[in-house]
């Protein structure tokens, strides 16, 4: 399915069953501070562009975890966070280059062709990778807390969106960086709108449909 019909199909069901999370998504970001936002360094993926020109980020309000329905808890970011976030990867590979860290940093822990497009809480970053070749346009998790290094989740934005769709729809599990099992379930507070959240399974049961049984832990 075509992005931008992944998209429309997954703002509608936010709407319909988590409310504070499709309240958080932006209006497009103005195209042309899409157009700056690598300041011509690399050609941004065509699936980078679709985002956001649907959706500036989805953490209109930084306080409330609502808007983080990406596993595992990724706010996405819009055009000024990912300029930032690209701004830390080049400064970060010229430190390293410039220590003779570039061994252990650049291409695991960095890399200036490496696009943020999600930050979570703990400091975790998804990225998009612009480097040529076969994984290039794939989604990766950076967490150096706990040993991600760059790992693929997704080959694309558009196969990450259609596998949270899909999991959505099905209270179907994905796996983590980590390889832990994540499945989603629809959080109301109470106190403020329903939203998704993601709960961790290590090593527990599915279902005939495939469907998490008894969490150990939620995030």
């Amino acid at each position: 399915m075509e992005l931008r019909s992944i998209l429309a199909d997954l703002d509608r069901w936010l709407a319909e069953h988590a409310p504070g999370d499709f309240r958080q998504l932006m209006p497009p970001a103005d195209p042309a501070r899409i157009a700056a936002l690598t300041a011509g360094a690399f050609q941004v993926h065509e699936d980078v562009l679709v985002w956001l020109s649907t959706h500036d980020g989805s953490q209109r309000d930084p306080g409330p975890p609502a808007g983080a329905f990406v596993p595992s808890d990724f706010p996405l970011l819009g055009v000024s966070g990912m300029t930032q976030g690209l701004a830390n990867m080049v400064e970060e590979v010229e430190r390293a280059v410039a220590d003779g860290e570039e061994e252990f940093i650049v291409g695991l822990e960095a890399h200036e062709l490496w696009l943020p497009v999600a930050r979570n809480h703990t400091g975790g970053e998804l990225v998009v990778d612009h480097r040529p070749g076969g994984d290039h346009g794939a989604v990766l998790e950076l967490d150096p807390s706990i040993g991600l290094d760059g790992v693929k989740r997704w080959d694309s934005m558009s196969h990450m969106f259609g596998s949270i769709l899909g999991a959505l729809h099905n209270t179907s599990m994905l796996a983590t960086g980590s390889g832990v099992k994540t499945a989603p379930r629809i959080e109301d507070p109470g106190d403020a709108l329903p939203h998704v959240v993601w709960d961790l399974y290590f090593g527990q049961p599915q279902d005939a449909s495939g469907r998490a049984v008894t969490p150990r832990s939620a995030t």
